[in-house]
């Protein structure tokens, strides 16, 4: 403040300086509070007006302007997070063309745990001169670690850390405390590759067909015929020395080049005969009629009524069967940890560990790689590992999972263009 304390002499350039600038001359009626020169303080504006003592009518007194001065000053009491200057002085008065200070005492911090956001904030819109003295700490938030990849899938990468001060507008900035930047996450690591599948070789049992059907002279017994007898036939009067008695329908599965003795033994409306490993089928009808036995069996008599069908067959058969075995699972890689940071101020997180692949007949699964861990303040995440292959098998394994990439550092000054900087104290991170 450029007006001494109260004893000291005061003059009125003083004053001038002070309040008004140039050279011009001045006037007490000119320094009220509220007036042209000196603001008032708006309601929203949570700073204190450093012209507080001087009066805004009345009478005027050289004595009203000791330890006075022109601006606003905000003065942190107790921690905060996400701050920005606009909410600190209110809007009207940010936007003033009016001296503003702020005051970061020991041992106050001010941080964020959102990497999006930063401990303190001279957000756009703000005029006149800006200045800020820091003599406590600044923390930005640390970023969050890598996911783990799933099985032969690639990690997550780190998430870079929060930067500490942003500026959009021009500001003074003193840093007599410390300034640390939220370190990057660590990678997350690869999931393990499958293991290859592993192919056997048997037999499975199935069930065969033949289908020869109905054919004429040539395959004459491939058929299923149904007799119906009206009359005596004699003792092995049929073809094959068959017996029919007199009165009795039957079937016969006739099948390949000649009959085999005795096969009208199945009922009249039979459909299916079993004969050793063989099932017959009858299928659909090729022909029917009324024969005597001259016709049918070398006499005159007529005996029988027929109906003839196709046939077909089946038996059981093995056949050569591939089978798989698949290959065993991959684990899934390690998560990344935190960087260090305002939500993280021990330390940055370690990493997991990945997994281990399963294992079993077929080729073994890749163990999953480890994640890495947090980054520092203002340092890079960790570099995880990538996930192990598969083992072959009859088949190959499949590849495992990439690590993601480390988060990176975040900066301790972000618009530095806009920031006229002095260090006498601790920075960590970088600037942008």
């Amino acid at each position: 403040m450029a007006i001494p304390s109260s004893g000291q002499s005061l003059s009125f350039s003083a004053l001038r300086t002070e309040f008004v600038g140039g050279s011009s001359a001045v006037s007490l009626g000119d320094l009220y509070r509220g007036g042209s020169s000196i603001r008032a303080k708006n309601p929203d504006n949570n700073a204190v007006n450093d012209a507080a003592s001087v009066p805004t009518t009345g009478a005027l007194d050289a004595s009203d302007f000791y330890d006075q001065g022109k601006g606003f000053t905000f003065t942190y009491s107790s921690p905060a997070t996400d701050q920005n200057l606009s909410s600190l002085f209110g809007p009207t008065d940010y936007q003033a063309d009016y001296p503003k200070k702020v005051i970061i005492p020991s041992p106050i911090t001010l941080g964020s745990a959102n990497t999006a956001e930063f401990a303190l904030e001279a957000d756009s819109g703000g005029d006149g001169t800006i200045t800020i003295t820091n003599n406590g700490t600044l923390i930005g938030a640390g970023g969050a670690g890598g996911s783990a990849g799933g099985a032969a899938a690639a990690g997550g990468n780190g998430a870079a850390g929060g930067d500490v001060f942003k500026a959009a507008v021009a500001v003074t900035l003193v840093n007599n405390g410390s300034m640390l930047a939220g370190g990057g996450g660590g990678a997350g690591g690869g999931g393990g590759g499958a293991g290859g599948a592993l192919q056997q070789q048997g037999t499975a049992q199935t069930t065969g067909q033949e289908s020869p059907g109905y054919g004429g002279p040539a395959n004459n017994y491939y058929r299923w015929n149904r007799i119906q007898v009206f009359g005596n036939i004699a003792p092995n009067a049929l073809p094959n020395g068959a017996n029919i008695p007199s009165g009795v329908s039957t079937s016969r599965a006739q099948y390949g080049p000649a009959p085999t003795a005795n096969t009208y033994t199945s009922p009249y409306n039979a459909t299916t005969k079993v004969i050793g490993n063989y099932t017959y089928t009858r299928g659909a009808q090729v022909g029917s009629g009324t024969l005597g036995i001259a016709t049918m069996e070398g006499t005159t008599q007529p005996t029988a009524n027929f109906i003839s069908y196709k046939i077909y067959r089946t038996f059981p058969q093995s056949v050569p069967q591939q089978t798989q075995v698949a290959g065993h699972a991959g684990a899934a890689g390690g998560a990344g940890g935190l960087g260090r940071g305002f939500q993280n101020q021990p330390g940055g997180d370690a990493g997991a560990s990945g997994g281990s692949g399963t294992t079993g007949q077929a080729g073994n699964g890749g163990n999953g790689g480890n994640g890495a861990a947090g980054g520092a303040y203002g340092a890079a995440g960790g570099a995880a590992q990538a996930g192990q292959a598969g083992a072959n098998s009859t088949g190959n394994g499949q590849a495992g999972g990439a690590a993601g990439s480390v988060g990176a550092a975040g900066n301790y000054l972000d618009g530095a263009s806009n920031i006229t900087f002095t260090n006498n104290g601790t920075v960590a991170g970088g600037t942008e």
